[in-house]
């Protein structure tokens, strides 16, 4: 089985520019794969985190006083 540096030495300059780009997009597409999965789990885990924080025998906040304080 030939190497990807094999490959590289062996082709003209055509398939040498070919090579090259076709690494540059297999990186591309492998940095914009990482980034949706990591979004995709803050997604979940935000999700996660705010089902549990939500408790039905717990009312939402109200104010009870309103008071200025003011030194001086």
């Amino acid at each position: 089985m030939e190497t990807w540096l094999q490959r590289f030495e062996q082709a003209g300059v055509v398939g040498r520019l070919g090579l090259l780009a076709g690494g540059a997009v297999r990186l591309a597409a492998t940095a914009a794969d990482s980034a949706i999965d990591r979004a995709a789990s803050i997604v979940v885990e935000a999700q996660s985190a705010f089902k549990k924080e939500m408790d039905p025998n717990v009312s939402d906040a109200r104010i009870l006083e309103e008071t200025t304080d003011r030194e001086g």
